[in-house]
């Protein structure tokens, strides 16, 4: 077993910031050792010796107990708690087997005295459990998985040459912010996600009654303002035919639509553009920008034309980049899927033996949409992407560092083939 230390003695058990203070207290003749010890709750005896320089500082540790120190030095510490941040930074985060292998290279390759384990040529758990309570800037995480290509594709001239699109955009068209839209296409399914619950302690295996073991999938069409306006939305059922009884519980001013499969076509994207037109009453005198993503579905000729007639200026994001450009990504389609997640699981509460079927999914949906399309959620999700206010400098570096990670050479001063603008 691994960390079966405990303290059995008070001795040291002082702040060292507290005795810096009383050292600097005596001398400056401020008070004498007794006042100064009392004054800041630290032993006289150790004063005395720190003040008289007759304490040996091991390895640049403030203070220890008995023959136990770190082995790393302060230094050496704060240098690979760096290294840690940064690999994480790059997404090749560090974990705690390869962190504490890296701890004895390290104290190999400098001829540090240590106790690690040299078979294994790893430190130990306890090495890593001080090591964490001496950084407690770093912490352990389950990462969200991102691709190699988002990675890649966000880095700063891609991302730098779409905002000065964007401006170039707003400010030909004369563009207000209030007609600023983003729109953006996202799934949902008959079979909620359990969330945590309580239960007996020990137990291994732990249920929550879901809807079925494989739901069916449908799409929902969401688009909102940087003024917090918000366009009904759509939402689209994998089947042929309409029913009335589809519609049931939904946002007032659903557009309803039936698709085989349930995704997303050319067809489908220009009935919600007239959807969209009918609500955002934009015109050639008036024209509304419409932030998009690039899919194949939103690039038919007679969606754009349809686009152009009525003062509509498209706008597709870069490829890749969505996670951190699209307002609908960043900040409402998170709560959205939660809420959904939470009304689903209170239906299941509701109506046991029954499952979640499509007749139920717009009276879910229209619960869950009611709490999140809120006018401060819209505001936030275009803040964070630097739409409105208009900040191209809205990514910190940190944010880029991935992209070097790939070594790819630098993107063109041209606009990426799927930035275009229509």
């Amino acid at each position: 077993m691994v960390n079966k230390y405990r303290r059995k003695t008070q001795r040291q058990n002082w702040d060292p910031e507290d005795m810096k203070r009383a050292i600097s207290a005596v001398e400056r003749e401020e008070m004498g050792w007794l006042a100064a010890s009392k004054q800041y709750a630290v032993p006289q005896a150790t004063l005395r010796r720190r003040a008289q320089n007759k304490n040996k500082v091991v390895k640049g540790v403030d203070k220890g107990l008995g023959r136990f120190a770190p082995v790393l030095t302060d230094s050496m510490e704060a240098d690979l708690a760096s290294h840690v941040l940064l690999l994480e930074s790059r997404l090749f985060g560090l974990t705690t087997y390869e962190l504490r292998k890296l701890a004895f290279e390290i104290a190999e390759a400098n001829h540090i005295s240590h106790s690690f384990n040299r078979d294994k040529k790893i430190a130990g758990n306890d090495w890593l459990i001080g090591f964490r309570k001496r950084h407690r800037e770093i912490t352990l995480r389950s990462p969200e998985a991102t691709s190699a290509a988002r990675a890649q594709a966000f880095n700063k001239p891609k991302v730098q040459n779409y905002f000065e699109v964007l401006e170039k955009t707003i400010a030909e068209n004369n563009i207000t912010q209030a007609n600023i839209y983003n729109v953006d296409e996202s799934g949902l399914n008959t079979v909620q996600r359990p969330p945590r619950i309580f239960a007996a302690k020990g137990r291994k295996q732990v249920g929550a009654a879901t809807s079925a073991e494989r739901g069916v999938h449908c799409t929902i069409v969401c688009c909102m303002s940087a003024m917090g306006h918000f366009v009904p939305p759509a939402i689209i059922f994998p089947r042929k035919r309409w029913k009335a009884e589809l519609g049931d519980g939904s946002p007032l001013g659903t557009l309803h639509l039936c698709q085989e499969s349930g995704w997303m076509t050319s067809e489908l994207f220009k009935q919600w553009l007239e959807h969209f037109v009918s609500f955002a009453h934009p015109s050639t005198e008036n024209k509304v920008l419409l932030l998009l993503d690039g899919h194949s579905s939103h690039k038919s000729y007679e969606a754009i034309s349809y686009a152009r007639q009525h003062g509509v200026v498209i706008m597709c994001f870069p490829a890749h980049c969505t996670h951190r450009l699209q307002p609908l990504d960043c900040s409402f389609f998170g709560p959205l899927k939660g809420y959904y997640m939470q009304e689903a699981t209170r239906w299941m509460k509701n109506h046991p033996g029954r499952q979640i079927t499509q007749f139920q999914i717009s009276t879910l949906f229209g619960a869950a949409y009611r709490r999140a399309a809120t006018a401060e959620n819209a505001f936030s999700a275009f803040q964070v992407t630097g739409i409105v206010p208009f900040n191209p400098n809205k990514f910190p570096d940190w944010m880029y560092a991935p992209s070097a990670t790939t070594d790819q050479p630098a993107a063109s001063s041209q606009a990426p083939p799927d930035n275009d603008l229509w």
